[in-house]
């Protein structure tokens, strides 16, 4: 039988699994593929924490956020930057959602050349 997805694809981000879920499949990642990316055995793992079936410890917590480039506060709380302007959250997720280290060094660089404009 086939898996029905009632929610429209739209992925619960007002819990930790959500929040999970939404980094992973931003990041272009499968769940095996995290799994593989954090020394996990298996996808289940992921399933559990974005099922909110399973407590993300500290350690884990930390991986996550270093491997996503956010915060535990956002991972846990979904809080993040209130300072900052919406163009700028903006430029960091599409900076965070690039696959590339040479593509994310190219970008910086292009806005570092507009800052020198503007300067």
């Amino acid at each position: 039988m086939k898996k029905v997805n009632r929610n429209n694809g739209a992925i619960d981000v007002t819990t930790v699994g959500g929040r999970i879920k939404k980094l992973r499949t931003d990041a272009g990642f499968t769940q095996e593929e995290l799994a593989i990316e954090l020394h996990l055995d298996g996808k289940s793992a992921i399933s559990n924490y974005e099922n909110n079936s399973r407590g993300v410890s500290a350690e884990m917590l930390m991986q996550l956020s270093r491997l996503f480039h956010v915060s535990a506060d956002y991972i846990l709380n979904g809080d993040s930057p209130d300072n900052l302007d919406p163009i700028v959250n903006e430029a960091i997720e599409i900076l965070n959602n690039l696959k590339t280290d040479k593509a994310k060094r190219s970008a910086l660089e292009l806005l570092r050349q507009i800052q020198i404009l503007e300067g």
